[in-house]
């Protein structure tokens, strides 16, 4: 699942931006606020939304997932690109300290 995509923001956006397209999509799927039959889609979206904004509005935790994406179109996206960002040590660092 693409965070940017879910919250429908550029990689690039700012944190007001990300804040911004989280209040407004929350206000669109809240299941509280959606008719009875939209009720169970509304909840997955949600929790789909809050996900998302849970990782990107910390810088910390934003940065780190930015890491573990495939390169944009262009790139290879292969794990050659994965060991040259970030090298052995870090990909073995990542699989046994995996919140670090």
């Amino acid at each position: 699942m693409d965070h940017y995509r879910t919250l429908q923001v550029a990689r690039n956006a700012e944190p007001e931006v990300i804040e911004k397209a989280y209040r407004a999509l929350s206000l669109k799927y809240h299941p509280d606020v959606v008719p009875e039959d939209r009720r169970e889609g509304a909840t997955r979206a949600m929790q789909r939304i809050n996900e998302a904004y849970r990782v990107l509005r910390d810088a910390e935790s934003r940065s780190r997932y930015d890491r573990s994406l495939v390169p944009e179109a262009g790139g290879r996206g292969s794990a050659w690109d994965t060991f040259m960002a970030k090298g052995l040590v870090g990909m073995f660092l990542e699989r046994v300290i995996p919140d670090r």
